[in-house]
């Protein structure tokens, strides 16, 4: 999907240098139609388990590799909840990970 929106956005992508292909990628505007029903609006579903991630969000299986935010298995609406736990646990992940490489 997402090389598909790439190719779709950039259809020069394949000629393009890598650091020209990064900076073009983020300079992408992307247009939108319109909003979905808020009776759609998921921000995720899915992630990663949070029985495979220790107490200081470093995954079980990949010691050294720490995940937050939306990376971890939320299932909720959208709004200022998920917000404040996306950057509660990108800072405690953050911290741990800065600890970890000593």
């Amino acid at each position: 999907m997402k090389l598909g929106l790439v190719r779709e956005l950039l259809p020069d992508a394949t000629g393009m240098s890598a650091d020209a292909l990064a900076a073009a990628v983020k300079a992408l505007v992307l247009p939108v139609a319109r909003p979905r029903p808020i009776a759609e609006a998921i921000s995720s579903a899915g992630g990663v388990d949070w029985a495979g991630v220790d107490e200081r969000f470093m995954l079980r299986a990949l010691p050294g590799v720490f995940v937050a935010g939306e990376m971890l298995d939320w299932e909720a609406p959208t709004g200022g909840y998920l917000l404040t736990a996306s950057f509660a646990t990108g800072r405690a992940a953050g911290l741990a990970a800065a600890a970890h490489a000593g």
